[in-house]
């Protein structure tokens, strides 16, 4: 009994078909590739905005009462902030095994990606300003792609005054109670941080 082979037809269109599948599995493959790529990019950020909120919580709760010079020469606490920007003394953690205070400043400014929070630090000398003590300290990147990033302050700004929280806190004679600060990266919102700061009665004047 003679056997009948595949027409060429036949053959063109099995070839055809085995085509599709192959290129339905590639598809099916890529889309998979992209999610675990993207699923992995989320957390690989979330793991970075988790860290840097620890380093950043660790970081301003060792705030310090300290004075450095004014604008007028006179004495003054090392504390201030506006809604983009804190300035203050704390040991700086990456560099702790030196020893010593360091006058901080945090800046949160615009970005290609959105928002970027930047650190300046220099060692403590009360003899200085503010501007002094920063004018060769070349800028820290913190964290990048923010979607929005802001401070406010919660204490009494005078004496006798009730507490409320505000977005200024500059020329004050006393420290704030408590800082907040909020992050929000492109995905989501962070819990907002919240950190006790020692309070000018708590030391020697």
């Amino acid at each position: 009994m003679r056997q009948r082979g595949f027409t060429l037809l036949e053959m063109l269109i099995s070839f055809a078909l085995v085509s599709l599948l192959f290129l339905a599995l590639f598809a099916s493959f890529n889309t998979i590739s992209r999610g675990w790529d993207a699923a992995d990019t989320r957390i690989n950020k979330t793991e970075d905005m988790r860290l840097i909120a620890d380093f950043l919580r660790r970081q301003l709760s060792q705030a310090m009462v300290v004075k450095i010079t004014g604008k007028k020469e006179a004495k003054v606490y090392a504390f201030e902030g506006t809604a983009t920007s804190l300035r203050y003394a704390a040991p700086l953690q990456p560099l702790q095994h030196q020893g010593g205070v360091f006058l901080i400043e945090l800046n949160i400014v615009s970005s290609k990606a959105g928002k970027k929070l930047e650190m300046l630090f220099a060692p403590y000398r009360p003899e200085l300003t503010w501007d002094e003590a920063f004018k060769d300290a070349e800028p820290v990147l913190v964290f990048d792609g923010l979607k929005d990033a802001d401070f406010e302050y919660f204490g009494a700004e005078e004496e006798g005054k009730d507490a409320d929280w505000t977005s200024d806190w500059e020329d004050k004679p006393r420290y704030p109670n408590m800082l907040k600060l909020r992050l929000e990266d492109q995905e989501r919102a962070w819990p907002e941080m919240l950190v006790d700061l020692p309070q000018v009665t708590d030391y020697a004047k």
